[in-house]
């Protein structure tokens, strides 16, 4: 299963990657339909909710007074908690119950607004971020929502700031255009990145291809993210990790990340596509339980390579994602025996 977390600020247009995802046959979980669920009228999340701000949130019908709500918890950062430690947990179970139910080798797209915001970007095989300039989100939301200018620039400043949100990004779709740029991007992800990472996933071997230094030889900008490749990576694999396991840059000549210093249109420098880590198993440590779990994390053995009859042994691993060249190695630490 390739688990994929999409995310985006308000306004830069996530909804509609996500519903093209689903129509090419992923599972989607929509955080805000399931946060919607979890305070409908009846429901043990309203209730708590209604003690948390008082009955002024509730609507003449009895259900929650959205624009109401959003005033308050936009407003005040500390209002704002304590609505999302009512509603997360309970969106978090219902995700996870859909998630339970989905075919071994599905595509599931987690669509979660508040992703970076809540520390979730490591347990994701892919996070896809859904870009748009802070000026140009506003000017939507006041254009095709209605909203007035300082409710707009209130709404972004309340979520975590757009270079957090690209430097926690592994694929970077730009939506600075229009619908149909966006859509074709949407698609050559799909295409040429999603498809291939979870077939590699679910056969359980590396890609094939490494891609060209710097990604020139990518079809489509900003697939493969934009910045700190090996410290995306280094979350992913201690997110997945048995306890007392430790990752470190590896020490081989090729281990260097690359990458041309020119500036993409997100204004970060250009991608990263290629790092080098080892895994580091405690001493009595199972090697084999380690490399499970790097398997796990997206980069499966890489059987044409062996690490037997080295001193110490290793486990060489490559990623199943096309768009990079990661090697991962777990092994004892370098001079144990």
């Amino acid at each position: 299963m390739l688990r994929i977390g999409l995310t985006g600020g308000i306004a830069a247009g996530k909804s509609v990657v996500a519903r093209r995802l689903a129509e090419r046959g992923a599972v989607l979980v929509d955080a805000d339909v399931l946060a919607r669920a979890a305070v409908e009228p009846g429901s043990e999340g309203l209730d708590a909710v209604v003690a948390a701000f008082g009955p002024e949130i509730l609507g003449a019908d009895g259900g929650l007074d959205r624009p109401a709500l959003g005033r308050l918890v936009f407003a005040d950062a500390t209002a704002r908690e304590r609505l999302n430690a009512i509603v997360h947990p309970r969106v978090r179970a219902a995700a996870a119950a859909l998630i339970e139910g989905s075919p071994e080798d599905a595509v599931v797209v987690e669509d979660i607004p508040l992703l970076v915001e809540t520390g979730q970007a490591a347990r994701f095989h892919l996070v896809v971020v859904v870009d748009a300039p802070d000026a140009l989100r506003i000017e939507r939301m006041v254009d095709h929502r209605g909203m007035e200018r300082g409710d707009a620039a209130r709404r972004i400043a309340a979520q975590v700031s757009r270079g957090d949100r690209l430097r926690a990004a592994d694929a970077v779709l730009v939506n600075d255009r229009g619908v149909d740029e966006l859509l074709a991007a949407t698609e050559g992800l799909w295409r040429t990145r999603i498809v291939p990472f979870r077939d590699n996933l679910a056969a359980g071997r590396p890609a094939d291809e490494r891609p060209a230094v710097g990604g020139a030889a990518r079809p489509t900008a900003g697939l493969a993210g934009t910045s700190r490749l090996a410290d995306r990576i280094r979350g992913k694999l201690d997110a997945a990790l048995p306890l007392g396991c430790s990752v470190a840059p590896d020490d081989a000549p090729d281990g260097a990340p690359d990458g041309a210093p020119d500036q993409t249109r997100t204004g970060l420098p250009a991608d990263v596509v290629r790092a080098a880590l080892r895994v580091v198993v405690p001493p009595g440590g199972a090697i084999d339980a380690a490399s499970d779990a790097v398997a796990g994390a997206g980069f499966p053995r890489d059987e044409r390579t062996s690490g037997h009859g080295r001193t110490p042994p290793t486990a060489p691993h490559r990623a199943a994602d096309p768009a990079i060249d990661v090697t991962v190695t777990v092994g004892p630490a370098l001079g144990a025996v």
